[in-house]
């Protein structure tokens, strides 16, 4: 179930999904003061989500997975300026995947990650566009 923080005209949206609720809330927290955030743990609203709302930016907590992939694809075309930011923690398993899934995202990050660098990051994507 997405969930959002008091939205203010003048800040950008930020999508934030992972099927960490604990992540979602503490990146939420760092930066709810900045931007607007919805979150959200079912990867099933994405698509949904990203529609309705427009942000700027994706930042998704997960494992690479074909299916997010696709997810990821389908996001790209349907909205040609959102960035995305991915996180995930690397496995062996999962290489061919990781391969695969950076054509659509804008950063890929391996956990664990540097708050600093992350938030130059983010502003970086959200100020871009």
């Amino acid at each position: 179930m997405p969930t959002t923080q008091n939205h203010t005209e003048n800040k950008k949206t930020i999508l934030l999904y992972s099927p960490d609720m604990d992540f979602c809330l503490s990146l939420s927290m760092l930066l709810q003061d900045r931007f607007n955030i919805v979150t959200t743990t079912d990867d099933d609203m994405l698509y949904d989500l990203a529609q309705s709302l427009q942000p700027v930016l994706l930042i998704a907590d997960a494992i690479p997975t074909f299916r997010l992939r696709y997810r990821f694809e389908q996001l790209k075309e349907e909205l040609p300026g959102l960035r995305i930011v991915m996180f995930y923690v690397s496995r062996v398993n999962t290489r061919a995947i990781q391969h695969e899934i950076r054509r659509f995202v804008d950063a890929a990050y391996s956990k664990p990650v540097d708050i600093e660098e992350l938030t130059k990051c983010i502003h970086t994507m959200v100020w871009q566009n």
